[in-house]
């Protein structure tokens, strides 16, 4: 819940809405000094390739390399590597590298970008179809992104990973279940012809769930993939079945502002 708090919070203080639907950096966002700047760029560029994964890629499930670092650690020792590994929605692995800048656009972070997702070789023993380097930036204050899909480099030794669909997922859904299993505001909603279970995060205004499906562990190894549905501006329903609702304060109206000019009615 804290986790799902800091990411949201973040979004909320250092992004504003043009008002013609682009996104920009905040005066909250401008007044950090730079290794501020630094940290939030790199949480920013997570969040974009999460979303340019699923609705671009077809990519639903991403987890951080460092997830497994105890059985990589012998290999990587000194080497870069890349921020992410995913699955696509019929099976096949991904590796991304996701950077962020604070300015411009910064072609060298993007060719860093690209030798670190090479630098995954295989997972579970297949090579990976995609090996995207993305970098996420700002452009006369509005957000943009970079991404590209490098041809394979096989001049350096690279990472072979041992990593399972099932494993993946279960690292993948724990965090949801174990939060929304315990959480007495947990309630069900159904949105298009899907059930979820979901709560309301702390002061953030976002409601998060689940797709009851994907609840249980049995469904651990072949959960049935749902559909993206964006209802509207204020809700979201992922093909990896998780679901995020926002309230009035992230609204259209409201976040042309900046934060500390915002309501709670918006």
């Amino acid at each position: 819940m804290f986790e799902i708090a800091f990411r949201a919070a973040m979004l909320f203080a250092n992004l504003c809405e043009d008002g013609s639907g682009r996104i920009r950096r905040s005066e909250a966002y401008d007044g950090l000094d730079p290794s501020e700047k630094g940290a939030i760029s790199y949480f920013l560029g997570l969040t974009f390739v999460k979303g340019f994964a699923e609705r671009v890629l077809g990519v639903p499930w991403l987890m951080h390399l460092d997830v497994y670092r105890q059985e990589l650690r012998p290999m990587v020792l000194g080497r870069s590597r890349p921020d992410l590994v995913g699955q696509t929605t019929s099976g096949e692995w991904v590796a991304i590298e996701a950077k962020g800048r604070t300015s411009n656009f910064d072609w060298k972070a993007l060719e860093r970008a690209k030798q670190q997702a090479q630098m995954l070789a295989t997972v579970g023993g297949q090579e990976p179809v995609l090996r995207i380097g993305m970098v996420t930036h700002f452009d006369s204050n509005c957000l943009e992104f970079t991404a590209t899909d490098p041809l394979s480099d096989e001049s350096h030794e690279r990472i072979h990973l041992s990593l399972t669909r099932q494993r993946l997922f279960e690292g993948y859904y724990r965090p949801f279940r174990t939060w929304l299993s315990n959480n007495p505001q947990a309630d069900m909603i159904e949105i298009a012809g899907v059930v979820y279970r979901a709560a309301p995060v702390g002061n953030v205004d976002v409601t998060v769930g689940l797709s009851t499906n994907m609840m249980d562990d049995n469904f651990a190894a072949s959960p049935s993939v749902g559909q993206q549905h964006a209802e509207n501006e204020k809700r979201y329903a992922g093909s990896d079945g998780v679901l995020v609702e926002l309230g009035p304060r992230w609204s259209t109206q409201n976040m042309t502002r900046e934060p500390q000019q915002r309501t709670d009615t918006a």
